[in-house]
């Protein structure tokens, strides 16, 4: 069952919100959102009559009313219990240099009415009143079993506990009881916050252990805050890196503060579907449909660029034979190295013989290097700007179907026109040629081409994908431009040995 995170937006890219009776961990940078994104959880909890409890670790009641003051948090509600347990010197006797002072209030309590118990860092003689105990993993661990209280829990930050122990495995046993003790024997939910690592001036790690890193792998989710500076302004950062269980949207959002504290912005990443009319032309593998929103844009045109090492061919031409099934013909420039049996036979594995497609007028193909039998629908002569704009009439004339998808391999159309010409027959393919029901693929790897070739068919799409193979050999695609889709997101590809031959995973 989804706890709600307190934002709207938060619990939609986490699929409702945080698992319940499970601890997630926001790190971050000073200033970055963290208490406040705590506290918009647990205001949620309060609203839901839930009992919550605020454990701070860092600053004092006072210092949270402060911090809170500009929202429309409610720290006064009774069903809110706040503890502060931070290291204070002084603590209101001689006997001890320096110690832990727990603080608590709630609704019906003042500041003079504040409990204040000493939980010692530094070994001392006897204790001050009943409430004194040393600043142990056994002792905190007890408090908290005591203390704690309620549906939902946040410790804000469990960086400020850190000086429990020096000891890595013994922070970490700590952590690991005080997780289990949340969500096993209270049934709670819980958000710990935590400062983010920061690496020393050569870029290292300064050899301590890190709170937030250290207690990653021991938490259920991790919400990561930064903060960064974009042309002079300071921006605000949230991405998630990891929610078990969870089908999480892992791209960067933005967040911003308001009068009911956090807002994850952008809303949407597209256009408002109600305010723009799209037809798409479904390209059959349901993974990539989806990150488009629905396909390639009718009407429009779409930009497919690569690495030159991840696979292309293959993909696209499982792509058209999709097209082809559902009653559009395929006009095909393509890559200079394609050979006419490597096409013939994947087109006969996928159930759309060529031949039958050429005869149908259904499959046109433009031969820059006559390689392909003569057949009135393989145009030779297509090799200057009149030779491609009569065989794009000719094809328009003498298509059979609803629409023309026209794929295009840019570097091959580069290489027969040259630069300038082919911007000239692009622009000329975009205003004139393509109606409603036509599309057009361009298909380049921009590492061959001139950057000003690549961003004009850039400009001119609708539709921006990316395809690469990383050093592990995985490959990828991101959606970079689209008015419908998940517009920044990357997906993995995978092929397949039986149909539909190729997927694209989330």
């Amino acid at each position: 069952m989804a706890v709600s995170t307190g934002i709207e937006k938060l619990d939609e890219i986490l699929d409702g919100g945080f698992q319940e009776n499970r601890t997630v961990l926001v790190t971050g940078p000073p200033g970055a959102g963290k208490s406040t994104l705590a506290m918009n959880f647990l205001q949620a909890g309060l609203e839901n009559d839930e009992h919550c409890t605020y454990i701070s670790t860092e600053q004092t009641p006072d210092e949270l009313r402060d911090t809170f003051e500009p929202f429309s948090f409610d720290l006064t509600d009774e069903s809110l219990t706040v503890l502060s347990l931070h290291a204070r010197p002084g603590s209101g006797t001689d006997q001890y240099d320096q110690g832990t002072i727990v603080e608590t209030y709630g609704a019906d309590r003042t500041d003079d009415d504040i409990d204040r118990h000493l939980l010692r860092t530094l070994e001392g003689g006897d204790e001050i009143d009943d409430h004194s105990i040393d600043f142990t993993p056994a002792n905190l661990r007890e408090f908290f079993r005591f203390n704690i209280s309620g549906d939902r829990v946040v410790v804000d930050s469990i960086s400020g506990l850190r000086s429990v122990s020096e000891n890595e495995q013994t922070y970490r046993r700590f952590l690991l009881d005080l997780i289990q003790l949340i969500n096993d024997h209270h049934d709670a939910t819980a958000l710990f916050t935590a400062e983010s690592s920061r690496p020393n001036t050569n870029g290292m790690q300064t050899g301590q252990f890190s709170v937030d890193e250290l207690t990653q792998y021991n938490l259920h989710g991790v919400i990561r805050l930064q903060r960064n500076r974009l042309r002079g302004t300071d921006r605000r950062l949230l991405d998630i890196l990891k929610m078990r269980g969870v089908a999480y949207d892992d791209r960067t959002f933005e967040l911003v503060f308001g009068d009911e504290g956090i807002r994850i912005l952008p809303e949407n990443r597209t256009f408002s579907s109600t305010l723009r009319v799209t037809n798409h032309i479904s390209t059959g593998i349901d993974g990539l449909d989806t990150l488009l929103g629905g396909g390639i844009l009718s009407g429009e045109s779409a930009v497919v660029q690569h690495d030159g090492k991840a696979e292309v061919g293959g993909i696209l031409y499982v792509i058209l034979s999709n097209i082809l099934k559902e009653n559009r013909s395929i006009a095909l420039l393509p890559r200079i190295n394609s050979q006419p049996l490597f096409l013939q036979s994947v087109f006969e594995r996928l159930g759309t013989p060529m031949d039958d497609l050429l005869d149908d007028d259904r499959l046109f193909v433009f031969d820059h290097h006559g390689v392909w039998d003569d057949h009135q629908n393989i145009f030779k002569s297509a090799e200057d700007e009149s030779g491609i704009k009569s065989a794009m009439t000719t094809i328009h004339d003498r298509s059979r179907s609803q629409g023309v998808v026209l794929s295009l391999d840019t570097n091959t159309l580069r290489h027969m026109l040259g630069e300038e010409t082919t911007r000239q027959v692009r622009s000329w393919l975009q205003s004139s040629v393509v109606t409603p029901t036509d599309a057009i693929i361009d298909i380049h790897n921009p590492a061959l081409l001139q950057d000003e070739l690549a961003a004009f068919h850039v400009d001119l799409a609708s539709q921006l994908l990316e395809t690469w193979m990383n050093d592990t050999g995985l490959q990828y695609v991101q959606l970079h431009k689209s008015p419908t889709g998940d517009t920044g997101a990357v997906r993995l590809i995978e092929y397949l040995d039986k149909p539909p031959y190729v997927r694209v995973v989330t």
